[in-house]
């Protein structure tokens, strides 16, 4: 018995006790530098700030060229560094998150033509998607913050209200 249980476990594949977290926060920081190459930053800090533009033009305000410009510089200046900081340390998330075989191939596919395309395309994804989101939360909300609270506070939420 003891030697079919040892065999059984011989058997299953450990590719996680196999490796070291040094060995997959090694492959991860490549992936991460290799990413950082390709990703357009600018691009996504700027998609932080177009909402921002739209609702002043909604509430009828016309900004100037050189205020956009000054918009745009303050949020390069304050979310450069700190975004480019926390990929960097995503590093060590993904050791702690995914085998050497996942990370591997992450960062293999993002050395190919096609992975730095993507790459360079998510700032445009996230634009894309972030009116959507943005309305679907904000719809949401009215109906969501009152059950939140009422669980803070120990209470009973109140019934969801029915919602077109």
């Amino acid at each position: 018995m003891k030697s079919l249980l040892l065999a059984a476990l011989l058997a299953l594949p450990l590719p996680a006790l196999a490796e070291t977290r040094e060995e997959r926060l090694a492959v991860a920081a490549e992936y991460v530098e290799l990413a950082l190459q390709g990703f357009d930053m600018n691009a996504l800090i700027e998609t932080m700030y177009q909402p921002i533009l739209q609702q002043v033009a909604a509430g009828g305000q016309t900004l100037g060229e050189e205020q956009i410009g000054k918009i745009r510089q303050l949020y390069l200046d304050t979310f450069t560094e700190p975004m480019t900081r926390l990929m960097r340390d995503q590093a060590g998330i993904m050791a702690d998150m995914f085998t050497l075989a996942e990370i591997t191939a992450l960062r293999d596919f993002y050395a190919t033509p096609e992975g730095r395309s993507v790459m360079a395309k998510l700032p445009q994804l996230t634009a894309a998607q972030q009116p959507g989101m943005m309305k679907l939360i904000n719809e949401k909300m009215d109906g969501l913050m009152p059950q939140v609270l009422a669980i803070v506070n120990g209470e009973a939420p109140p019934a969801p209200t029915a919602q077109p």
